[in-house]
């Protein structure tokens, strides 16, 4: 089936969080290929994030991350962080938050997009978080011909999403340490890509 993958960034960068900094270089595309079956063929990856510009230095990690994830051919949509000010659960004072924004109206309307499109068989989301799930019902809804699967990040599955899809597989600690790509990558320009110090 003609399969594409749509990862949830922050979803699945906060599942590994507390794991070993090697795995934030990870392999999107190898890690996609392992959960098709051999009658499937890959149409697309992609990936939805937003840089953390209020953090110079992880922005620019993640930049060259984002870089690596189009050198495999793994297609990126950025959304964006808002300023919100929010009352400390300590001192009562309001203080300035960051609130991602767009990603999860992105996937959805990628999505549905690509369910629309001719060709589109099988659309997988990977990400854990239930707010997808009014996407996932419009597709199955409006293009039954489509599957829909969910692919859920390291503990971050949900009995009410795996209801929802036709098909859905959870993500072990031994399938993630397979897909961490090499520490340096040449871009098909000849142009190499390094893994920041900080994720060796």
């Amino acid at each position: 089936m003609h399969t594409t993958f749509l990862i949830d960034g922050f979803n699945f960068y906060h599942s590994i969080a507390t794991l070993r900094h090697q795995l934030r270089w990870f392999d999107y595309d190898g890690y996609c290929r392992h959960f098709m079956r051999t009658s499937d063929t890959l149409k697309s990856i992609t990936y939805f994030s937003a840089f953390a510009t209020w953090m110079p230095d992880r922005s620019a990690r993640h930049k060259v991350f984002v870089e690596a994830c189009e050198a495999k051919g793994v297609r990126i949509v950025l959304g964006k962080f808002k300023e919100k000010n929010a009352p400390c659960p300590y001192c009562k004072r309001n203080i300035l938050r960051h609130e991602e924004k767009a990603t999860d109206v992105n996937i959805a309307l990628h999505a549905y997009r690509l369910a629309a499109e001719p060709g589109t068989e099988q659309i997988v989301f990977v990400s854990g978080d239930t707010d997808l799930i009014p996407a996932v019902r419009m597709i199955k809804q409006d293009f039954p011909h489509v599957v829909v699967g969910a692919v859920f990040p390291h503990r971050r599955d949900t009995r009410e999403f795996a209801r929802e899809v036709h098909f859905h597989h959870k993500t072990s600690t031994d399938v993630l340490d397979r897909f961490i790509l090499p520490t340096i990558m040449t871009k098909p320009n000849g142009k190499t890509i390094t893994c920041p110090h900080e994720w060796r």
